[in-house]
């Protein structure tokens, strides 16, 4: 039985981000195959409440380090920053140094840490956390799920004509802190292969993809007309589902006027009211949201990464109609949802799949056999990487 400590900053809870919802998935994903996990909190955040996560993980296997010093250059770096947001000009600091977002005195923290701990392998989440790579002894393997190639985020974040500063980094500097780990964790496919072009041949690091493993429900189809997007307040959340509402569902309501549109998460703080849709907000039962969904909507037009609520819908046997960019990463041997940057035709997929029970129901079943599929590479992957004892 493998010893497994998670280092990050990330609370689990409420689960209303796709970060939490990944880590959380991870932790489930090691303990079903019999793994004892650690959680080691990089306290950050002060608005951040960790005891729901200390309650869910286990106080004996809960742990937090502070990270909320920094040096006296990056205070005045994030001043000038804060500036520069203000006035809507970001052409300077458009890139975060490595480590800046942790604390100097992180390394003696985790350095006290590991003198009464011992693992078998570290999981440190983000690359902007691979500092704590630095204090982990030796014979301990060192993996960093990255959640997201973050050398796009700037490009990304410009695309939806997005000001602020949030971590982005240039290629050069993501390389080496890929090359602080022996294993780097990819969450799709065609990440993997970006890391291991950047990382190049000669590198000792592995990169590997470990996807969203999640209950998968059985094929059906919900006698509603209710078409969902669950989602949260982010920028490129954002700015795909005001597209859909100012372009998409005029055509929508033209074409199919018996569609209820359903927004809910915490992206429903960043919408208008209107009567062509309902906020529904925090959703308490999730179950039921998707249970009654005829079809789920991904309106999310840019980002990196994977789309989690993609591989939540497609595990709840939910037929999907989505943009290219929310597919990113996620293949099989046939479609698994409508996708299409066409807005007629992502109005007339929906109005096809609220009307035709058989349509649905196959792209329920293909969800299913897709996500059958996917879930047992996910869990060989996590096996494969387990057994690895030579670091």
């Amino acid at each position: 039985m493998k010893k497994i400590l998670i280092i990050s900053e990330t609370v689990l809870f409420p689960m209303d981000r796709g970060n939490r919802k990944r880590v959380k998935n991870l932790i489930d994903l090691l303990r079903s195959e019999g793994c004892t996990v650690d959680y080691l909190f990089m306290d950050t955040y002060p608005e951040d409440d960790p005891e729901k996560t200390r309650e869910w993980i286990g106080e004996e296997h809960f742990f937090t380090v502070m990270n909320r010093k920094r040096s006296f250059s990056v205070w005045c770096k994030r001043k000038v920053r804060k500036v520069l947001e203000i006035l809507h000009i970001p052409f300077a600091f458009r890139y975060f140094s490595l480590d800046e977002s942790t604390s100097p005195e992180l390394g003696s923290e985790l350095g006290k840490f590991f003198e009464s701990h011992s693992y078998d392998q570290a999981w440190v989440v983000c690359t902007y956390n691979t500092r704590a790579f630095l204090s982990v002894p030796k014979g301990t393997l060192k993996v960093l799920e990255t959640q997201n190639v973050s050398s796009v985020k700037r490009q990304e974040y410009d695309a939806v004509n997005y000001k602020n500063y949030i971590f982005a980094i240039t290629e050069a500097t993501e390389k080496a802190a890929l090359e602080r780990s022996d294993v780097v964790i990819a969450i799709q496919n065609e990440e993997e292969e970006f890391f291991r072009n950047m990382l190049g041949s000669g590198s000792v690091t592995k990169a590997v993809t470990i996807g969203e493993n999640m209950e998968i429900k059985e094929p059906h189809v919900a006698d509603t007309k209710k078409v969902v997007f669950l989602g949260s307040t982010y920028v490129i959340n954002r700015e795909g589902v005001m597209h859909f509402i100012e372009e998409i569902l005029p055509e929508l309501r033209k074409i199919c006027p018996e569609a209820e549109v359903i927004f809910a998460g915490s992206i429903c703080k960043s919408l208008p009211d209107s009567d062509a849709y309902t906020k529904l907000g925090w959703v308490e039962d999730l179950e039921e949201l998707y249970r009654d969904a005829r079809v789920i909507i991904n309106p999310v037009r840019h980002g990196a990464g994977l789309n989690i609520k993609m591989v939540e819908a497609l595990s709840q046997a939910k037929p999907v109609v989505t943009h290219v960019k929310g597919m990113r990463g996620l293949s099989y041997k046939k479609p698994v949802a409508v996708i299409t940057d066409d807005n007629k035709e992502f109005a007339e997929a929906i109005a096809e799949i609220l009307r035709d029970d058989a349509k649905a129901l196959e792209m329920s079943q293909t969800a299913v056999e897709f996500m059958k599929d996917y879930e047992r590479k996910n869990l060989q992957t996590v096996k494969d990487l387990l057994a690895i004892s030579d670091v």
